[in-house]
Order: C-alpha cells, then sequence, then structure tokens
C-alpha cells in the first residue's frame, strides 16, 4: 500500500470512529471555509505553500437569533491571517487576528508563531508552534440578573481579562494531498473575568483538529479538479466532523457542498482572478435551532515569492 492510500485509510477510520459515537459540539470559532482556514488552527502550516499568503474570513452565524428582548445575540466572528516562508530559518512564521463575538460576550485573539520544515521527497512536513494572546470580555449592561446586586456582575471588569496561551501542529503536504493535526489552548489557562476571586472563572479548554484531502482529476474531464476532505474538531469531550467536497474548474470557479455532522449543509461558490480568490458559503441548519442560515466569505490574497516554473497538466488547488 504506497503512502497517499494509507493516509486515506487513516483519515477514514478515523472520521468514522468519531462519527460512530454520534457525539457533536459547537467549536469555537467555526468557519465553513475551513480548506482555507489552516494558519488559523495549526501553525504547521505556515509559510508551508511557498509564498506570502494573506487571508479573511467573515462569518455570521444563526441569522435571526435574538434574546427575549429582541437583542441580536447570534455569533459573528471576523478573522485575518498572513503567513509567509522564511528561508534562513528553514521554515515559515504566521499571524492570525479574530474577533468573535457571542451574545454579550467578545472574544479578541492575536496568535504568533514559526513553523520548521522538513523535505519529504516531493512534499513538505512543517511542525509549527504559537502563542496565543486571548482578550475576554463581557458586556455586562446587557445582562438582565434576577439580583442586580450579585457580586460576581458587579465585579466583572468592563476591560475583560487577557488570557495567554499556546497551539501547536504538524502539517504534511504533497502534491495532491494533505493531512494534517494540531492542537490550541495547550495550556488551559484559568482567569478569573470579575474582581471577587473564586466565584466565577474563564477556563480554555483545550482543542484538537485533525484535518485532510486529496485532488482528483478525472481523465476525461481534464479542466476540473475534485477535492473532497474532511475537518474533525473536539475538546476531549465532543466531537464535530465537516466533511466537504469542492470542484474547481481552469482554476478560475469552483463550487462545493459541505456536510457539518447533526448540524447544518453548506453550498460554496468562489473565483479566482490572478493572485486574488473570493469565496462565499450559505449554511443552512440542519438542528433544531431557531434560526436561519450562516453567510461567511472568504477572500485570499497569494503574492508568490518565485516566479512558478512552467509545468504541464495539473496544478495543485488545495490552497484555493
Amino acid at each position: 500500500m504506497n503512502l497517499a492510500i494509507y493516509m486515506r485509510t487513516i483519515l477514514f477510520v478515523i472520521l468514522f470512529s468519531f462519527v460512530s459515537f454520534g457525539i457533536r459540539a459547537q467549536q469555537d470559532p467555526q468557519f465553513t471555509h475551513n480548506m482555507f482556514n489552516h494558519a488559523f488552527v495549526n501553525p504547521g502550516s505556515y509559510g508551508i505553500n511557498d509564498g506570502i499568503t494573506v487571508t479573511g474570513i467573515f462569518r455570521e452565524q444563526w441569522l435571526g437569533l435574538k434574546d427575549e428582548a429582541g437583542n441580536k445575540v447570534a455569533p459573528e466572528t471576523f478573522l485575518l491571517t498572513g503567513d509567509s516562508p522564511i528561508r534562513f530559518l528553514h521554515g515559515g512564521i504566521g499571524v492570525g487576528i479574530a474577533q468573535d463575538k457571542e451574545a454579550y460576550t467578545k472574544n479578541m485573539l492575536v496568535k504568533l508563531g514559526y513553523s520548521y520544515h522538513f523535505n519529504l521527497g516531493n512534499g513538505k512536513l512543517g511542525i509549527g508552534l504559537n502563542a496565543n494572546f486571548n482578550n475576554k470580555s463581557i458586556d455586562k449592561d446587557k445582562l438582565n440578573p434576577v439580583d442586580v446586586s450579585d457580586p460576581v456582575i458587579m465585579g466583572l471588569s468592563s476591560n475583560g481579562v487577557m488570557i495567554s496561551d499556546m497551539s501547536a501542529g504538524i502539517f504534511l503536504q504533497k502534491p495532491r494531498y494533505y493531512i494534517a493535526f494540531s492542537s490550541t489552548q495547550i495550556l488551559e489557562t484559568v482567569k478569573s473575568p470579575a474582581t471577587v476571586d473564586g466565584v466565577a472563572f474563564y477556563k480554555n479548554r483545550r482543542h484538537y483538529y485533525l484535518t485532510g484531502g486529496h485532488d482528483i482529476i478525472l481523465p476525461a474531464y481534464q479542466g476540473f479538479v475534485f477535492t473532497p476532505s474532511v475537518f474533525i474538531k473536539s475538546d476531549g469531550n465532543t466531537v464535530q466532523a465537516d466533511i466537504n467536497l469542492l470542484a474547481k474548474y481552469n482554476n478560475k470557479v469552483w463550487g462545493g457542498l459541505s456536510y457539518r455532522i447533526n448540524d447544518a449543509v453548506a453550498i460554496m461558490v468562489g473565483v479566482a482572478y490572478k493572485d486574488i480568490e473570493i469565496g462565499y458559503s450559505y449554511d443552512i441548519p440542519t438542528s433544531r435551532i431557531a434560526a436561519t442560515g450562516s453567510h461567511e466569505i472568504m477572500a485570499r490574497y497569494r503574492f508568490k515569492l518565485e516566479r512558478e516554473k512552467t509545468r504541464s497538466g495539473y496544478r495543485n488547488t488545495r490552497y484555493l
């Protein structure tokens, strides 16, 4: 059995095992464009694509979700990442900035990291680490407590609390497939958001991410590249999996479907012009949550550090 088939077999077994338990969870933050978002969850991917890549994603989840007073409480997330290879460091560096709002809470997250690269035949393996800095805050003015003199509510800091942590990951890229594993919030840092010690606290939960994908070209349809992929995420107690299929035509336009088990079905479309790519997705909930779908917009710019060599046939479309 060759390496490509072996890797795909491992992915299938792990995915089947996770799904068999029937457990699910909303991971934080969540993106349908997970195949475009390796740099945010896996520092091993920094610089592995041989170019300076900047990616932005904006997501509005569960539109129409409101509280009893009619206030908008649906999650809203903005993400910006950038990474680049650094030749003299034998690897790459990356940075990520995200703002994630849910109901009356807001998280501002910054990630900075480095990945060391190994050449493996015609592929590359990245092993990365990054530092995470997360400011968590609660808008206590919008809370409606039963007891307005509750010491926890009174003690909440308007500036939030800063929590530091770290992430690690490995990322293997071959010409036609990739497989990666990472863990975020490894230290599971604990801090109190209130001035009343021991009453309330934030605790980071360690998260795990496993992802992989494979490019398929059918001999009868040379202009198309089909890319099935999986994106599995867990906090150690619950698991959620996205199963994706993208089809790209002549490296210019693409469309696809994604199924987030027990949560949503998503439709994805996108276009590419030179070094700029823009994608859109719409999630249709399959759960019982009382809300309409979720919108997501992705934009990416890739600046090639070296002129691509002329080559015939297949071009990698995994990083659309």
